[in-house]
């Protein structure tokens, strides 16, 4: 009877301790979302009563909005450069990170740093930086002679300029690599050697296999961020030039807080997040086979 009461009482405590994050959770995440999904269904200005409309606001994603469609267009472009850029460079600096040089551990902080700064810093940052008469970048194309280079007021170049900045962003994944690549065993570095295999060949045949779901996690989650990249868009070129860099989740920013179409802004909201729960679905299907796992006795699978 004293070890029941025993593990009554521990389960008691194991939900009180997690009920203040169930809370928040319901609270501010699952109550909001459920509304949406209805919302999503109305008509609903936040002047009017909700009105039922069925599938409408949905219909109209494809067929009477000129900026939805679009704006899917310059977001999947975006997210195309976007995630391959922020991988391939936040690996390539924690696989340099990984050298034993003296500052290091000081330069991974400052690698580090600008994924504590907020967005909207962050844009204000690159919009100075990209400034055509006093921005950095133009000043160094400067010295060799270059002229200067309109970053974010030509339309046929901003959206690839606003890529640029995802370089920024590069201090969550970076963190994830180097934990990643430390972890693997040096033994097998060892052993390629012996064999005579090149550092290239290392690299390709060693590293990238043994990080291969640090690389499938990264890649998730910077996926599903710059799907719903906002803040620096808004700060660096507020959707212009000409709307070229007007992505979806400005699209979606607008048709909420500007045009107070919530039930618009919510259908747009769920056709984003089936298309992004459909490629996390392939991604996932797909990891099947390039993704491997060391099980406890060593071997890969």
């Amino acid at each position: 009877m004293k070890r029941y009461n025993t593990a009554l009482r521990e389960k008691i405590d194991g939900y009180l301790f997690i009920s203040p994050w169930v809370a928040g959770f319901l609270l501010f995440y699952t109550i909001p979302m459920v509304f949406s999904l209805v919302v999503s269904f109305c008509n609903w200005d936040f002047l009017k009563d909700l009105t039922f409309i069925g599938l409408q606001n949905y219909f109209r994603i494809f067929s009477k909005d000129e900026y939805a469609l679009s704006g899917l267009r310059k977001t999947a472009l975006f997210v195309g450069l976007e995630v391959p850029l922020q991988l391939s460079v936040s690996l390539a600096i924690a696989y340099l990170l990984t050298r034993k040089i003296r500052g290091v551990r000081l330069t991974r902080s400052l690698v580090y740093m600008p994924a504590v700064i907020s967005g909207a810093v962050g844009g204000v940052l690159w919009r100075y930086m990209f400034a055509k008469q006093t921005g950095i970048l133009n000043y160094f194309l400067s010295l060799v002679n270059i002229q200067p280079v309109p970053w974010i007021d030509d339309p046929n170049i901003a959206l690839y300029s606003i890529v640029l900045t995802g370089i920024w962003a590069i201090g969550q994944p970076m963190i994830l690599f180097l934990a990643a690549l430390e972890g693997v065993p040096e033994t097998f570095y060892e052993v390629a050697e012996v064999d005579g295999a090149s550092k290239a060949a290392q690299f390709f045949k060693i590293t990238l296999p043994m990080i291969s779901p640090t690389i499938f996690l990264n890649l998730i989650i910077i996926m599903i961020q710059q799907f719903q990249m906002l803040a620096p868009v808004i700060v660096i070129t507020g959707g212009g030039p000409v709307k070229a860099t007007y992505l979806y989740s400005y699209v979606e920013y607008d048709n909420a807080f500007r045009f107070l179409k919530m039930g618009f802004a919510s259908a747009l909201s769920w056709f984003m997040f089936l298309i992004i729960l459909m490629l996390a679905l392939v991604i996932f299907k797909t990891s099947k086979k390039w993704v491997y796992y060391q099980t406890e006795r060593g071997n890969q699978i």
